[in-house]
């Protein structure tokens, strides 16, 4: 199915109920991860200061106009609450609605965020991941067979 109307851009202070929905669904639905409302909402208030202040950019991919998904990356910097390879670019979060997946949107979040990061001097770019496997291969990342000392998870770069 080719999706005609898609916009990836910058989130802003009027996505946060949008961006609060699809976070609790990516946490409940996506990691079988309870989470409290006022948990949420603490959590995307920080990832929303965080990327309005360009520390952690945090974009949406819209679809005819709706927020359908996310993803959230950075350079890894000392100063960051995340620093595993200094100066790498660094895949955070991705999250596509489920009715909307298997149809390109996560790609092309993926290769949006990794324009920006390039452009901004990382010269590599990672992700921690211990699931989705085919689809970080078909965007071009291979499986180090090293973990993240942060979070535990497979490591994945390109």
């Amino acid at each position: 199915m080719i999706i005609e109307s898609v916009d990836i851009r910058p989130f802003c202070n009027s996505d946060m109920c949008d961006f609060k929905e699809m976070f609790c669904t990516y946490f409940r639905n996506d990691f079988n991860i309870e989470i409290t409302d006022s948990k949420a909402e603490a959590l995307c208030s920080k990832i929303a200061e965080s990327s309005l202040s360009e520390i952690v950019p945090l974009d949406l991919i819209l679809v005819c106009g709706k927020p359908v998904g996310f993803i959230s990356y950075q350079i890894d910097h000392p100063d960051s609450d995340w620093c595993e390879r200094e100066g790498w670019g660094f895949l955070r979060e991705i999250y596509i609605n489920r009715s909307m997946r298997g149809k390109g949107l996560g790609a092309k979040l993926v290769t949006y965020a990794e324009k920006v990061l390039y452009n901004k001097g990382a010269e590599h770019i990672y992700l921690t991941s211990d699931e989705a496997g085919e689809f970080w291969s078909f965007c071009g990342y291979k499986k180090t067979g090293k973990v993240s000392t942060i979070n535990h998870d497979p490591i994945y770069e390109k």
